[in-house]
Order: structure tokens, then C-alpha cells, then sequence
């Protein structure tokens, strides 16, 4: 008698068994044409991990945003259900926002795996940054940041007075005047004869310029990376340190003028 109950018991548990199996594995099985996001936010330091820290992306083709849960103790998240592309990202914690110059790509059926580590601004730059970010929101991600008060036509460089925000080695410009206009990363800053990584309003930088300029063109911040900017009052910036990448895409260094001749 009590083997028969036990065969019953084991049949019925094989047949509840045989029932749940299929919808298990259909629901760990990626969905067609999706990914996933695996990764760790730490601090400046690149080793101090950072909890409860959000991930925010931004597909740049359907425009469509996705958010992933807090990281854990360990600073990890994970975020499923991407579809395939090209994101922006930027993330939120409890000391605010952190923007990024880079864009990440989701592959179909993958994971992408990522370390970001999150460096807060000095005062007199966040400020800077979070007053281009706002005007370039408004303004089809431009923001003026300043104007050519020199121009050398010998070496091409240009010395641009910056009326406000923060230019960096790498940010895309515009140059425009009344005959001028195409767009450029910036290669390099010098001033009183030194290379120099950003300038500052109230400063005259010298840069190289890839066309001649006019004294009075406007200079205009496009984006950083040729990435729009992802929060409009960041504290800082996310920079991925590490990982196995399924695709980490920075745009060129092309020029990207509809003026090109």
C-alpha cells in the first residue's frame, strides 16, 4: 500500500513537472531581437563599489528609455529586455546625476557586461556643465560657448574666448559666423603655452580649427563625444573602466558638417 501511494506521488509530481518545465524555459529564454545589461558601478577610485545606484538608457533609433533596479551592496545591476541598438546612459544615485560621453550597444541573444565608474566635477565645472546641458535641451543639443577673438591662418588655430560652461579635449563644436560654419571635435587646448584638458568661462583658449574662422564667429557646444547630453543638471561624469563589451561605440572624429564641401 505504501508503495502505491509513493508511485502516485511520483507520477503526479512528474506530470506537475512536465507542466512547469516548458514555461520556465520559455521565460529564461531571451525574447528575439533583445539583450541584456550586466554591470558594477564603483566610485572615482574604480574599486569602492557603489549601491543603489539607477541605470538609465536611451535607444538613440526609437528613443524608447529603460531602467534597471537599484545596484546591490556590491554595486552590481543587471537589466533585461533590451531591445537590439545603440544607447545613450546616464545614472541616478542619491548625490544626483552622473552623465556619460560613451554609448553602449546591445546585442541580440547577449549580455553585455560593464564596470562604470561615477567621478563628481569640481564646482566651478558642474556648474558649467549643467548650464550647457539645460540651454542644449532647448535648443537641438547646442548651446553657444563662446566666440573667436583670433585667428592664425599660418597653423589654423583659433583663440575663443569662453563666455560660459566648460570646452573640453573631444567636445564636438560648431563654428559660425556670417560665412562660416562646419563642425569638429576638439583635438587639443593650449593656453599661455600650455596643453590644457578643459577652459573655462572668463579663459581664451587656443585650438586647432579644420577650416578658417573670423574674429566674431560664434563657437557652439554640439556634444560631449558626439553623445547628447543624457540629464540636464549633472554632478558628474560615468565613465566605463572595464568588462566584457558586447559593443562600445564613441563617435568619430569625422566631420560631421551638412556644409562639407
Amino acid at each position: 500500500m505504501k508503495q502505491g501511494a509513493s508511485l502516485w506521488r511520483f507520477i503526479v509530481l512528474a506530470a506537475v513537472l512536465a507542466l512547469l518545465l516548458p514555461v520556465s524555459a520559455s521565460q529564461i529564454a531571451p525574447s528575439p531581437g533583445q539583450g541584456s545589461l550586466v554591470g558594477t558601478f564603483f566610485e572615482k577610485d574604480g574599486t569602492t563599489p557603489v549601491p543603489g545606484a539607477v541605470i538609465k538608457l536611451k535607444n538613440i533609433s526609437s528613443g524608447s528609455i529603460y531602467e534597471a533596479a537599484p545596484s546591490d551592496k556590491s554595486g552590481t545591476f543587471r537589466l533585461d529586455g533590451l531591445v537590439k541598438g545603440i544607447y545613450t546612459f546616464g545614472i541616478a544615485t542619491s548625490s544626483g546625476d552622473f552623465n556619460s560621453n560613451e554609448l553602449i550597444g546591445i546585442l541580440e541573444g547577449e549580455t553585455t557586461k560593464i564596470s562604470i565608474s561615477l567621478s563628481l566635477y569640481e564646482g566651478q565645472v558642474r556648474q558649467g556643465m549643467q548650464e550647457i546641458a539645460r540651454e542644449q535641451s532647448l535648443k537641438d543639443n547646442e548651446a553657444r560657448i563662446g566666440r573667436v577673438v583670433r585667428y592664425i591662418p599660418g597653423s589654423r588655430e583659433a583663440v575663443v574666448f569662453i563666455e560660459k560652461g566648460v570646452l573640453q579635449t573631444d567636445d564636438r563644436i560648431r563654428v559660425r559666423g556670417i560665412t562660416t560654419n562646419f563642425y569638429q571635435d576638439v583635438d587639443g587646448l593650449g593656453l599661455d603655452g600650455y596643453k590644457i584638458k578643459r577652459a573655462l568661462a572668463g579663459q581664451s583658449p587656443f585650438l586647432k580649427v579644420i577650416r578658417e574662422a573670423q574674429i566674431g564667429d560664434a563657437v557652439y557646444l554640439v556634444c560631449k563625444k558626439g553623445v547628447p547630453p543624457f540629464f540636464l543638471t549633472p554632478c558628474g561624469i560615468a565613465t566605463v573602466v572595464g568588462g566584457m563589451v558586447g559593443l562600445i561605440t564613441v563617435v568619430d572624429k569625422k566631420e560631421v558638417s551638412p556644409f562639407k564641401k
